[in-house]
C-alpha cells in the first residue's frame, strides 16, 4: 500500500492541475489588492500546468463571462443557502454554491477571502464535495473582531484570539467606557440575536453578545485550520498570529504578495534635480478610518506652506462619515488634492505622478500591494510602523517608518523629504526588487502539488480502513 504512493505522487507532480480560486468580488468591479494577487497569480500559474477558475460573489445578477483568458463565475450571496438542482451532483443536498464549485472540476479549492460572500460557510461546502483546500489569509479580519489587529486600538495585537479579552476590545471599538467594557467581556456568553432583546433594541443586542462573538471567531478560526490543508500568510506577523492560535505549523505557508509585472518592466525614473522642484506625497486607497488618509492630511496642516510640497489622495470610501471628515480636513488646505478613484489599471500612472507614498495605515496590513507596487518603481514610501508595511519598508534605507497616530512624526518626514533632495535620491536608489509574481506562482505551485501528492497518499490509506 505505502509502496504504491510515489507512483501516485509521481503523477500528481507531473499532470495538469485545475484550480479553482474563490474570491469576494473580481473584475470588472472596483478591485483591491487581493483580486489582483488572483489575476497575477492565475496568469502565472499557467507555465507550471495548473489552469484556474475564478468563482467570485456578487450582488447583481448571477454571471459567467471571460476576464483576461480566463473563466470568471459570479454567483449570488445566497448561493451556499440554496438547494442546487439535485441532476448530476455528487452530494446529497447539495447546493448551488456546490454546484458552481463541481462544474468547474477542480482537484483543489483556494480562498482568497473571509467574507459572508466567500467565507468559512464557502470552505466547509467545498470540503463535503472532498476537495482539498487552501486559504490564503489576505485581510487581518480572519483574526481580529475590528479587523484591525490593534489591541484596544492603541497598539499591534500578537493575534491570540481570546473570548474575554477580544471581548473587552471590541467593546472599546463601539465606544464602551473602559469599566462597562471588562464588565461586558465577563458577562456569561449569550448569544441574543434571535432574542426578544433583539426585537427591541440591535445596539444592546451587540453590545449583550460581544463575549459569545467573540468564542465564535475562536470556533471559526480553528474551523479554517481543520477544513484546509494549508494556509498562506502573506506576512511573518500572520504566520505567528495563526501559531498563537494552535494552528498546526506545517500548514503553515508564508508567501509574500509581489507587484504586477507591468511595475517591474518600469525602469524606475531618476529622482527630480533642484531644490526648487516640488515634492509631491501621494496616498493611494481606500477612504475609510483602517486606512487613514486623514493622518497625512493632519500631517500637512503642520508643514509650513512655504515648503513646495503638494499631497494628492487617491481613493473612494464606504464610511460616509469618515469620508466627509477627509473631505473638510482636506478643504482647508489648497495643497491637497482629492482624486477620487483611481482603478487599478490607472495606479501605475498615479504611482508615476507622485515622488513619495504614504501608506498611513490604522491596522495591520497583511501587505499591501501598493508599497510594493511603489517599491518596483523606485518610489519611496513612507509607512506606519505596523504589520506588514514595517516587514517591507526598511527605515531609513529605502523609506520612512513612522508612528500610526502621530501626525507631528509624519509632518517631520515630509518635511525632510522636501528639504533633503539627496537622501530622497538615495532612498530611491537602495529600492530592492527581489519579489516577483513568478515567485508567488512557484510557492503556490509547489504547495498545491505538496497538498496533491499527500491526498494522492490518503486515498489509497483511507480505502483500506
Amino acid at each position: 500500500m505505502l509502496g504504491d504512493s510515489p507512483d501516485r505522487g509521481s503523477v500528481v507532480q507531473s499532470r495538469r492541475l485545475r484550480v479553482v480560486h474563490c474570491v469576494g468580488f473580481y473584475f470588472p468591479d472596483t478591485t483591491g489588492g487581493t483580486e489582483v494577487y488572483v489575476r497575477d497569480l492565475t496568469k502565472a500559474l499557467l507555465p507550471h500546468s495548473i489552469d484556474g477558475t475564478i468563482i467570485a460573489a456578487t450582488n447583481g445578477a448571477a454571471d459567467h463571462y471571460r476576464w483576461q483568458g480566463f473563466d470568471v463565475i459570479r454567483y449570488r450571496p445566497d448561493a451556499t443557502d440554496n438547494p442546487a438542482d439535485p441532476a448530476g451532483s455528487q452530494v446529497t443536498n447539495a447546493t448551488a454554491f456546490q454546484k458552481i464549485v463541481e462544474a468547474t472540476r477542480p482537484d483543489l479549492f483556494h480562498l482568497h477571502s473571509w467574507t459572508t460572500g466567500a467565507g468559512l460557510e464557502h470552505l466547509r461546502q467545498a470540503a463535503e464535495l472532498g476537495i482539498p483546500a487552501v486559504v490564503t489569509v489576505h485581510v487581518a479580519g480572519a483574526l481580529c473582531m475590528r479587523g484591525s489587529m490593534l489591541l484596544e486600538g492603541t497598539r499591534a495585537c500578537d493575534g491570540r484570539l481570546d473570548d474575554r479579552r477580544c471581548a473587552r476590545c471590541f467593546a472599546l471599538y463601539r465606544g464602551l467606557p473602559r469599566p462597562a467594557a471588562w464588565l461586558t467581556a465577563h458577562l456569561p456568553k449569550w448569544d441574543l440575536h434571535d432574542s426578544e432583546v433583539s426585537r427591541i433594541s440591535s445596539r444592546a443586542t451587540g453590545l449583550l453578545s460581544i463575549r459569545a462573538s467573540a468564542a465564535r471567531k475562536v470556533h471559526q478560526l480553528h474551523a479554517m485550520s481543520d477544513l484546509s490543508k494549508r494556509i498562506v500568510a502573506p506576512s511573518d506577523w500572520v504566520r505567528a498570529a495563526l501559531v498563537a492560535n494552535s494552528v498546526p505549523s506545517h500548514k503553515i505557508v508564508v508567501s509574500a504578495q509581489a507587484a504586477s509585472e507591468s511595475f517591474l518592466r518600469r525602469m524606475p525614473r531618476p529622482p527630480k534635480s533642484g531644490h526648487d522642484t516640488g515634492v509631491v506625497i501621494g496616498f493611494l486607497g481606500r477612504l475609510v478610518a483602517e486606512k487613514a488618509p486623514d493622518l497625512v492630511i493632519r500631517a500637512m496642516a503642520h508643514v509650513s506652506r512655504d515648503l513646495p510640497v503638494r499631497l494628492r489622495v487617491a481613493g473612494t470610501g464606504d464610511q460616509p462619515t469618515y469620508e466627509r471628515r477627509v473631505r473638510r480636513l482636506a478643504a482647508r488646505d489648497p495643497r491637497i488634492e482629492l482624486v477620487g478613484l483611481v482603478e487599478h489599471g490607472q495606479v501605475l500612472q498615479f504611482l508615476e505622478s507622485i515622488d513619495v507614498l504614504a501608506v498611513p495605515s490604522r491596522c495591520m496590513e497583511t501587505g499591501p500591494l501598493v508599497v510594493q507596487e511603489a517599491q518596483a518603481l523606485g518610489i519611496p514610501v513612507m509607512g506606519a510602523n505596523l504589520g506588514g508595511i514595517s516587514e517591507r519598508v526598511r527605515d531609513g534605507l529605502d523609506g520612512w517608518l513612522l508612528p500610526f497616530d502621530d501626525p507631528r512624526a509624519w509632518a517631520r518626514a515630509i518635511v525632510e523629504a522636501v528639504s533633503d533632495r539627496d537622501k530622497l535620491a538615495r532612498l530611491s536608489r537602495n529600492m530592492q526588487r527581489n519579489r516577483t509574481v513568478a515567485d508567488v506562482a512557484s510557492d503556490m505551485a509547489s504547495l498545491y502539488r505538496d497538498v496533491m501528492a499527500e491526498a494522492a497518499v490518503a486515498q489509497p490509506e483511507a480505502q483500506s480502513t
